[in-house]
Protein backbone atom coordinates (compact mmCIF):
# COMPACT_ATOMS: atom_id res chain seq x y z
CA UNK A 1 0.00 0.00 0.00
CA UNK A 2 1.19 3.70 -0.99
CA UNK A 3 0.19 6.31 1.32
CA UNK A 4 2.12 8.43 2.63
CA UNK A 5 0.95 9.52 6.32
CA UNK A 6 -2.58 8.23 8.37
CA UNK A 7 -5.72 9.90 8.57
CA UNK A 8 -7.53 10.96 5.64
CA UNK A 9 -7.15 10.55 2.12
CA UNK A 10 -6.40 14.23 0.94
CA UNK A 11 -3.06 14.97 -0.21
CA UNK A 12 -1.02 17.93 -0.73
CA UNK A 13 1.06 18.47 -3.70
CA UNK A 14 4.00 17.85 -1.80
CA UNK A 15 2.67 14.14 -0.21
CA UNK A 16 1.73 13.36 -4.04
CA UNK A 17 5.15 14.02 -5.22
CA UNK A 18 6.20 11.35 -2.17
CA UNK A 19 3.51 8.76 -3.70
CA UNK A 20 5.11 8.82 -7.01
CA UNK A 21 8.74 8.29 -5.37
CA UNK A 22 7.04 5.35 -3.42
CA UNK A 23 5.66 4.37 -6.37
CA UNK A 24 8.62 4.44 -8.34
CA UNK A 25 10.69 2.28 -5.50
CA UNK A 26 7.29 -0.24 -5.26
CA UNK A 27 8.08 -0.76 -8.90
CA UNK A 28 11.75 -0.92 -8.62
CA UNK A 29 11.45 -3.82 -5.94
CA UNK A 30 9.31 -5.86 -8.56
CA UNK A 31 6.21 -5.81 -6.39
CA UNK A 32 3.22 -7.10 -7.77
CA UNK A 33 0.86 -4.22 -7.74
CA UNK A 34 0.35 -1.40 -5.43
CA UNK A 35 -2.56 0.16 -3.45
CA UNK A 36 -3.97 3.35 -3.32
CA UNK A 37 -6.70 6.19 -3.10
CA UNK A 38 -6.79 9.59 -3.28
CA UNK A 39 -10.29 12.13 -2.57
CA UNK A 40 -10.40 15.50 -3.19
CA UNK A 41 -12.06 18.08 -0.61
CA UNK A 42 -15.45 16.86 -1.41
CA UNK A 43 -14.81 13.36 -0.91
CA UNK A 44 -14.75 12.31 -4.32
CA UNK A 45 -12.05 10.25 -6.25
CA UNK A 46 -8.98 12.51 -7.65
CA UNK A 47 -9.93 11.47 -11.09
CA UNK A 48 -6.57 13.22 -12.34
CA UNK A 49 -3.96 11.95 -9.63
CA UNK A 50 -5.55 8.65 -9.75
CA UNK A 51 -5.47 8.19 -13.79
CA UNK A 52 -1.53 9.76 -13.07
CA UNK A 53 -0.39 7.02 -10.50
CA UNK A 54 -2.23 4.39 -12.71
CA UNK A 55 0.01 5.52 -15.55
CA UNK A 56 2.84 5.57 -13.86
CA UNK A 57 2.21 2.00 -12.57
CA UNK A 58 1.94 0.08 -15.67
CA UNK A 59 2.64 -2.68 -15.98
CA UNK A 60 1.47 -2.79 -12.17
CA UNK A 61 -1.97 -3.15 -11.35
CA UNK A 62 -3.39 -0.57 -9.36
CA UNK A 63 -6.30 -1.54 -6.43
CA UNK A 64 -8.26 1.59 -5.08
CA UNK A 65 -8.45 0.97 -1.67
CA UNK A 66 -11.10 1.65 1.21
CA UNK A 67 -11.23 5.59 0.36
CA UNK A 68 -13.49 4.66 -1.75
CA UNK A 69 -16.25 3.86 0.91
CA UNK A 70 -15.76 7.55 1.88
CA UNK A 71 -17.48 8.76 -0.87
CA UNK A 72 -20.59 10.39 -1.34
CA UNK A 73 -21.84 7.91 -3.65
CA UNK A 74 -20.54 4.88 -4.38
CA UNK A 75 -21.98 4.11 -8.05
CA UNK A 76 -20.35 7.54 -9.18
CA UNK A 77 -16.88 6.24 -7.27
CA UNK A 78 -17.41 3.24 -9.08
CA UNK A 79 -16.99 5.04 -12.84
CA UNK A 80 -14.81 7.67 -11.82
CA UNK A 81 -12.20 4.78 -10.52
CA UNK A 82 -13.26 2.98 -13.45
CA UNK A 83 -12.09 5.92 -15.52
CA UNK A 84 -8.80 5.51 -14.13
CA UNK A 85 -7.68 2.50 -15.49
CA UNK A 86 -7.13 0.97 -11.69
CA UNK A 87 -7.73 -2.84 -12.08
CA UNK A 88 -9.73 -3.28 -8.72
CA UNK A 89 -11.29 -1.54 -6.11
CA UNK A 90 -11.16 -3.08 -2.48
CA UNK A 91 -14.57 -1.82 -0.67
CA UNK A 92 -16.61 -2.62 2.49
CA UNK A 93 -19.67 -1.32 0.08
CA UNK A 94 -19.66 1.87 2.31
CA UNK A 95 -20.15 -0.05 5.58
CA UNK A 96 -18.11 -0.45 8.57
CA UNK A 97 -17.47 -4.17 7.60
CA UNK A 98 -17.95 -6.19 3.94
CA UNK A 99 -20.46 -8.25 5.50
CA UNK A 100 -22.61 -5.08 6.69
CA UNK A 101 -22.44 -3.58 3.36
CA UNK A 102 -22.91 -6.97 1.18
CA UNK A 103 -26.21 -5.45 -0.66
CA UNK A 104 -24.00 -2.45 -2.17
CA UNK A 105 -21.35 -4.70 -2.51
CA UNK A 106 -23.18 -7.38 -4.38
CA UNK A 107 -24.68 -4.12 -6.69
CA UNK A 108 -20.75 -3.02 -7.55
CA UNK A 109 -20.08 -5.88 -8.23
CA UNK A 110 -22.92 -6.18 -11.41
CA UNK A 111 -22.16 -2.99 -11.84
CA UNK A 112 -18.87 -3.20 -12.66
CA UNK A 113 -18.74 -6.71 -14.06
CA UNK A 114 -16.04 -7.36 -17.05
CA UNK A 115 -14.61 -3.53 -16.03
CA UNK A 116 -13.15 -3.95 -12.67
CA UNK A 117 -13.45 -6.01 -10.07
CA UNK A 118 -14.78 -5.36 -6.73
CA UNK A 119 -12.72 -6.69 -3.81
CA UNK A 120 -14.72 -7.04 -0.64
CA UNK A 121 -12.62 -6.28 2.26
CA UNK A 122 -13.14 -5.24 5.95
CA UNK A 123 -13.57 -7.71 8.91
CA UNK A 124 -13.64 -10.88 6.43
CA UNK A 125 -13.02 -14.18 8.32
CA UNK A 126 -13.84 -17.20 8.30
CA UNK A 127 -16.98 -16.67 9.78
CA UNK A 128 -18.07 -14.71 7.22
CA UNK A 129 -16.17 -15.28 3.90
CA UNK A 130 -19.16 -17.80 2.54
CA UNK A 131 -21.61 -15.20 3.04
CA UNK A 132 -19.91 -12.44 1.50
CA UNK A 133 -18.96 -14.10 -1.54
CA UNK A 134 -22.24 -15.90 -2.38
CA UNK A 135 -24.30 -12.90 -1.59
CA UNK A 136 -21.67 -10.15 -3.84
CA UNK A 137 -20.89 -13.29 -6.05
CA UNK A 138 -17.51 -11.37 -5.61
CA UNK A 139 -14.36 -13.55 -7.39
CA UNK A 140 -11.55 -12.00 -4.62
CA UNK A 141 -11.93 -10.74 -1.12
CA UNK A 142 -9.61 -9.40 1.56
CA UNK A 143 -8.91 -10.21 4.29
CA UNK A 144 -6.08 -8.68 7.03
CA UNK A 145 -7.97 -10.80 10.02
CA UNK A 146 -7.55 -7.54 12.11
CA UNK A 147 -11.09 -8.44 13.76
CA UNK A 148 -9.75 -12.24 14.63
CA UNK A 149 -6.12 -11.86 15.76
CA UNK A 150 -6.00 -7.82 16.67
CA UNK A 151 -2.78 -5.95 16.26
CA UNK A 152 -0.10 -6.19 17.54
CA UNK A 153 0.19 -9.32 16.22
CA UNK A 154 2.20 -11.50 18.85
CA UNK A 155 0.63 -14.54 18.48
CA UNK A 156 1.31 -16.03 14.86
CA UNK A 157 0.35 -19.27 15.68
CA UNK A 158 -3.31 -18.54 15.84
CA UNK A 159 -2.76 -16.06 13.00
CA UNK A 160 -1.57 -18.48 10.96
CA UNK A 161 -4.94 -20.86 12.39
CA UNK A 162 -7.14 -18.78 10.49
CA UNK A 163 -5.42 -18.46 7.60
CA UNK A 164 -5.48 -22.05 7.60
CA UNK A 165 -9.66 -21.71 8.31
CA UNK A 166 -9.94 -19.27 5.19
CA UNK A 167 -8.08 -21.60 3.02
CA UNK A 168 -9.91 -24.70 3.74
CA UNK A 169 -13.49 -22.44 3.57
CA UNK A 170 -12.07 -21.99 -0.36
CA UNK A 171 -11.20 -25.25 -1.24
CA UNK A 172 -14.54 -26.50 -0.15
CA UNK A 173 -17.10 -26.85 -3.04
CA UNK A 174 -19.94 -24.22 -1.69
CA UNK A 175 -17.32 -21.65 -1.49
CA UNK A 176 -15.51 -22.27 -4.26
CA UNK A 177 -18.92 -22.70 -6.70
CA UNK A 178 -20.01 -19.25 -5.50
CA UNK A 179 -15.99 -17.41 -5.88
CA UNK A 180 -15.65 -19.02 -9.53
CA UNK A 181 -18.61 -17.73 -11.29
Amino acid sequence: MIRPRAGDFLYSEMEFKQIVRDLAIAKGLGMDGVVLGLLRADQRVNIQHTRTLVDLARPLPVTFHRAFDQTPNLREALEDVIGTGAARILTSGGGPSAEQGVAALAELVDAGRKRITIMPGGGISAVNIARVLQATRAREVHSGLSTVVPAPRTDYAEFEKEVGKLAELLKSPPAVRHWKR
